[in-house]
């Protein structure tokens, strides 16, 4: 049974039976509500519940941890407390640490991912098909490089970034704005059950909680205070995401971006978020340069293709000869080829958003080579079609 001490096992079950009336008081998008978790008990009460302030406190004096503990068992649910040596060390910098973790896929589990290196990823559920292979080669790469891979397992740039890193064989820790134990969105029970299975799943809301609106804001918090940097793929302005940003950097974390279309709506907050000084992450080198300091770890070059974002992506990858004791990194594929003149000058047309009519008449090739050509830098993963036909690079480099 569960050693969480009674006082903190209390406090979180004090939050999720006034979750209904946080609601109410937190009832705009995208609210923080940092200030408000970090109320001592009675203040709490006091600020949020309102005229049920007098059930709120019977529920305080007639709370039984023991059967807490019980129904913890019966979920297959651990807990850790903040008082407890296995509690990720990070979120001691919150202002407002959860009391409690509720973590689905064991306790050590947990404390082994958090015991090194960690990074967050995060962006829009409705990304744009770049964002989400950027997203999943990200997750891919750093998990494979020995990085735990944390997000929201959010439908997007959460869900892509976990299969990425599932299928690195590497880590990947989902903090849920719902218990541990239910699935939101039921779509992604699939990826549920896989990161629980490999990886971890966590709240700070007991089993059997659903998620509330506040309560996602709620959740950034505890993914900025576990990534040593937060990675933001794409984010529309406002958004979800620059919660998450914004709470790394109040806490002395790095904050990344991966650049954006600037007429693309959608990457407007990731965009902002580097021209107010977020580092640029093009690829997982990126990532573990600000991790590690300039090129102390190197991600190989890779000969998979481009990525494809499915359930059958999350595979882990085979042990090889360039996972090194200490040192895990990506087996290392074959070196990238240098492009011949031809196939070199149709991508940077494709890069500045010619068609082939015009990359032939810009060019001086005929249709006939123009096709040969974007056929050949298909195969190579280097671009790829739209929904509408047209040729774009993809974000392979």
């Amino acid at each position: 049974m569960s050693a969480v001490c009674a006082a903190c096992l209390r406090r979180s079950h004090l939050v999720a039976c006034l979750a209904p009336r946080i609601a109410g008081l937190l009832d705009r998008p995208r609210r923080r509500p940092a200030t408000l978790l970090a109320l001592e008990e009675n203040e709490l009460i006091a600020r949020v519940a309102g005229s049920g302030g007098a059930a709120a406190a019977r529920f305080l004096q007639t709370f039984d941890a023991r059967s807490a503990r019980r129904r913890l068992v019966a979920a297959r649910i651990d807990a850790v407390c903040c008082h407890e040596e296995s509690y990720p060390a990070g979120l001691g910098a919150l202002d407002d640490p959860p009391p409690v973790l509720y973590i689905a896929g064991g306790a050590d589990r947990l404390r082994a991912m958090t015991a090194g290196p960690v990074a967050t990823i995060v962006g829009t559920r409705r990304a744009s098909p770049y964002a989400l292979e950027v997203a999943y080669q990200l997750g891919r790469d750093v998990a494979a490089a020995g990085v735990t891979v944390v997000s929201g397992l959010a439908l997007g740039i959460d869900a892509a970034a976990h299969r990425g890193a599932l299928a690195g064989g590497g880590k990947a820790l989902a903090v849920l704005g719902s218990g541990a134990d239910v699935v939101s969105p039921r779509s992604n029970l699939r990826l549920y059950e896989l990161v629980r299975e490999r990886g971890v799943i966590c709240s700070e809301l007991p089993p059997g909680q659903r998620a509330f609106r506040w309560s996602f804001p709620a959740r950034n918090r505890i993914m900025a205070g576990l990534g040593a940097i937060t990675v933001v793929v794409e984010a529309a302005d406002p958004s979800g995401s620059l919660i998450t940003a914004a709470f790394a950097a109040d806490i002395g974390r790095e904050v990344g971006a991966v650049p954006g279309r600037v007429t693309a709506r959608l990457a407007a907050g990731s965009n902002r978020l580097l021209r107010d000084g977020a580092s640029v992450i093009r690829d997982a080198d990126d990532v573990l340069d600000a991790l590690f300091g300039a090129r102390e770890r190197h991600v190989a070059p890779s000969d998979r293709g481009p990525a494809k974002v499915s359930e059958a992506s999350a595979e882990p990858a085979a042990e090889g000869p360039g996972r090194a004791p200490g040192l895990p990194t990506r087996p290392a594929g074959r070196a990238a080829e240098p492009l011949e003149p031809r196939l070199r000058s149709v991508l940077q047309s494709v890069e500045a958003g010619a068609g082939p009519a015009e990359i032939a008449r810009d060019g001086g090739l005929s249709a006939a080579d123009v096709r040969a050509a974007l056929g050949r830098l298909e195969l190579l993963g280097l671009v790829r079609r739209d929904v509408l036909g047209m040729y774009e690079r993809t974000a392979r480099r």
